[in-house]
């Protein structure tokens, strides 16, 4: 099989790299040039815009009243040769090669930025992969699953996402987020074709992380772990998406799904007269009413996705722990703790939204993860769970402690926990 690097735009080595996908970074060698974006962001969007735009000559008053729409300048010609006077010395000291006046062509009016500089630009060998991958995919699909590997491994997320509210970057925007779906279907297919299911589970797992609301990845995923005889994994996450994409965007299941789960169903016949299996059936079915439960590993992927989703959205979600704990501190009695555990599973499940999700970490401790929540109305479903327990609990032998914390903060927001004594 010819293993041949795709031909892409790459700087020498100690040459600059920029990166685009998922976040802006312009780093030369160690140094990581663009973190100084606060006390020269005008410079940097105007190097976003010519980096985006690269190979195209673009006119003083377009290119301003592109980037600053609000902005009226009385003299934009000004404005802008200061800006390109201002970047082309800070590129000369930070490792593009040639001399300033290469890195910014200036030509009939208008500016460009010079394609041929020796850098690297992740936007770029994204494309490139991709476009490779295509035009092999017929006739060397082992090489095109390695080149679209290698291209999603580039694509971390939307294109300049700290512009996500500049009109100019949505056309760029657009068209990667594009060309991502379609590789990934595209890689998906070549997978399937070649049996490589458990390696389609992983292709989507990453997906969810960058798209989560993708129903056709959902609908691939769910079929690769059939295909790899994981049924619970596939009801748990079917449970899962047709939850999340009610709640988010609500979206009720498709007739795509719907097969799917008849295909589940179908499959799960051989243990259908397995009376545990019908009670476990049976609890799923009241879990789907109020908080989502699930085994410690989908739990753990649940966790991903929502702690990738808030870096990106900035949403408040909250992790919480319950400890059932003797007053002592350790672990009651054996038959107590599997009393106490069962009785405080169903009041989470009674009394957690039904956006919730829940998991039993191990035989003493719960997870929980909570969006949309502010620290006091985490507290008081806290409270609440506390005063259920102090209903319901029918011994002095175990103590019921929690902690609550941000999904993206160390520090734990309830410092020492807040307990109950059962």
């Amino acid at each position: 099989m010819d293993t041949a690097e795709p031909q892409v735009q790459r700087g020498k080595a100690g040459e600059p790299e920029i990166y685009t996908l998922g976040r802006f970074v312009v780093r030369c060698g160690d140094s990581i040039v663009s973190e100084d974006v606060g006390r020269s962001y005008h410079m940097w969007e105007l190097f976003k815009y010519l980096i985006t735009y690269r190979g195209k000559s673009h006119l003083p008053e377009a290119i301003v009243e592109k980037l600053w729409p609000n902005n009226n300048y009385d003299n934009p010609k000004r404005v802008l040769r200061t800006l390109v006077y201002r970047l082309r010395k800070l590129l000369a000291k930070t490792g593009f090669t040639g001399n300033e006046h290469q890195h910014i062509v200036s030509s009939q009016g208008g500016y460009s930025w010079n394609p041929s500089l020796g850098y690297r630009l992740d936007a770029a060998e994204f494309e490139a992969l991709c476009k490779e991958a295509q035009s092999v995919s017929q006739i060397e699909p082992m090489r095109a699953i390695a080149l679209y590997l290698k291209a999603g491994g580039l694509y971390e997320g939307d294109y300049l996402p700290e512009c996500s509210c500049c009109d100019w970057v949505m056309p760029m925007r657009n068209y990667y987020r594009r060309l991502y779906l379609e590789s990934v279907v595209e890689l998906i297919n070549l997978l399937k074709k070649a049996g490589r299911y458990a390696e389609i589970v992983l292709v989507c797992e990453r997906a969810f992380l960058i798209e989560p609301y993708e129903e056709d990845l959902h609908l691939q995923y769910l079929d690769a772990l059939l295909h790899e005889d994981k049924l619970k994994q596939a009801r748990t996450h079917y449970e899962y998406v047709t939850s999340l994409l009610y709640r988010e965007l609500g979206i009720k299941p498709s007739t795509a799904f719907r097969a799917l789960y008849r295909r589940m169903q179908a499959d799960s016949t051989a243990v259908q007269l397995d009376l545990a299996w019908i009670q476990e059936m049976l609890s799923e079915k009241r879990a789907a009413e109020g908080a989502f439960h699930c085994d410690p590993e989908v739990f753990r992927f649940l966790y991903k996705l929502e702690r990738r989703r808030s870096l990106r959205s900035g949403r408040t979600v909250f992790l919480g722990l319950l400890t059932i704990t003797a007053p002592d501190y350790g672990l009651p009695p054996e038959r107590v703790l599997e009393a106490v555990r069962e009785q405080l599973h169903e009041i989470l499940l009674a009394q957690l939204r039904k956006g919730d999700v829940i998991t039993n970490w191990n035989e003493a401790q719960f997870l929980a993860i909570m969006p949309d929540l502010s620290l006091e109305q985490g507290e008081k479903v806290l409270g609440r769970i506390r005063d259920s327990c102090a209903a319901n609990f029918e011994t002095k032998d175990a103590v019921l402690r929690y902690n609550l914390q941000s999904i993206l903060s160390a520090e734990t927001l309830l410092p020492g926990g807040a307990e109950h004594r059962a």
